[in-house]
């Protein structure tokens, strides 16, 4: 993973001095947006911010940035939502202290789950816990889909729009 990083934070600073002729640059549009997906699928706001910059100078399609980040953090946060339905289900059971506190948590994580989700991405170090206290609680898989699938969007959008400013400054 931290290949990605390396490649895309080397391709962000010598973007400015390389020709388009330039092996990397080259390589950029056709492997950045497999880079963008796989990074946005662990974490990612490190790699979004600079493609956005990398989009603002020209090198790679905002559009495309946007739409590999969203999928490739909606996965991610997909896999922790159905690993948590078995896993965290059966450990909540066991647990008499986590039984005893878990039924008020719920209902709090179902009333307002739907600005939970939707800010998860933006709250750091809640990332992986929303999608496992919705899962646990009993929200709908259809209903977090959705969610989750909007909260990436909504984030890319963001990283690549405030990013893509700087790149485009980029002297």
């Amino acid at each position: 993973m931290s290949t990605i990083f390396i490649f895309l934070f080397k391709a962000l600073a010598v973007a400015s001095s390389l020709d388009d002729q330039s092996w990397g640059l080259r390589l950029l549009p056709k492997y950045g947006y497999v880079a963008i997906l796989a990074a946005a699928f662990w974490e990612g706001e490190v790699v979004l911010i600079a493609a956005g910059a990398l989009c603002g100078r020209g090198y790679l399609n905002w559009k495309w940035t946007i739409l590999f980040a969203a999928i490739g953090g909606s996965a991610g946060d997909q896999m922790y939502f159905y690993a948590a339905h078995e896993r965290a289900a059966r450990l909540i059971r066991k647990s008499k202290r986590l039984n005893k506190w878990y039924p008020k948590i719920s209902s709090f994580v179902l009333r307002h789950s739907t600005i939970g989700v939707l800010g998860s991405r933006f709250a750091a170090g809640f990332r992986i816990s929303i999608p496992l206290v919705c899962a646990t609680a009993g929200m709908p898989a259809k209903k977090y889909s959705a969610l989750s699938l909007t909260s990436g969007f909504l984030w890319a959008s963001f990283w690549v729009a405030v990013s893509y400013q700087a790149g485009a400054r980029l002297a």
